[in-house]
């Protein structure tokens, strides 16, 4: 089975057509996006951090290769300006400088980042969370390493990016105790 037939079945399932609570970090970090600025969020999943982010006043591109994920995520975000798009994150829709920030929960694919500041405007933010290898410690989450963040690998996949806040901790928030690292960097590129 391959994994874009994995996640389809997956999204399917019930649990998958609410989204669950946001991280709290990931959405402290985007509070300082301008509002009405226009974000990408990759592998969005059932909209969950999309939603929120439109409630705050951004803008946002929820991407998704699951049609079933992008289904639940025009829900999240119903009467709000969220537009969900389903896409593959290798073959985005999207032109350079295109985006005024990037965000990415609980999904790594490490072919993305040397091309992620592309898409940002000089001054443009990426924040990422995703569990670290400590998580194999816990009962529930990933488990194939390769999903998986080494200790302080985060911090050096993001360059060139600027770093402004960092952590990589166990979590307890409303979206659950888990093993993350998290960033958020800026794109001191020029225009």
């Amino acid at each position: 089975m391959t994994d874009r037939a994995r996640w389809e079945e997956r999204h399917r399932a019930s649990v998958w057509f609410e989204p669950g609570a946001p991280s709290e970090w990931v959405l402290q970090q985007a509070a300082s996006i301008p509002r009405g600025a226009l974000v990408a969020e990759l592998a969005a999943g059932p909209g969950r951090h999309a939603a929120a982010m439109a409630r705050a006043g951004l803008r946002v591109l929820a991407l998704d290769f699951s049609l079933p994920a992008m289904e639940a995520a025009a829900r999240a975000g119903a009467g709000l300006a969220v537009h969900a798009i389903v896409a593959d994150v290798h073959a985005l829709p999207l032109r350079e400088r295109a985006l005024d920030a990037i965000v990415c929960v609980n999904f790594l694919d490490r072919t993305l980042f040397p091309t992620l500041h592309r898409w940002l405007r000089p001054g443009g933010r990426v924040i990422l969370e995703t569990y670290t290898l400590r998580q194999l410690a816990m009962p529930h989450g990933p488990r194939a390493p390769a999903h998986l963040l080494a200790a302080g690998e985060l911090a050096t996949l993001v360059g060139p990016l600027r770093i402004a806040a960092q952590r990589d901790a166990l979590v307890r928030d409303a979206a659950g105790e888990r093993y993350v690292a998290s960033i958020a960097a800026v794109n001191a590129g020029t225009p």
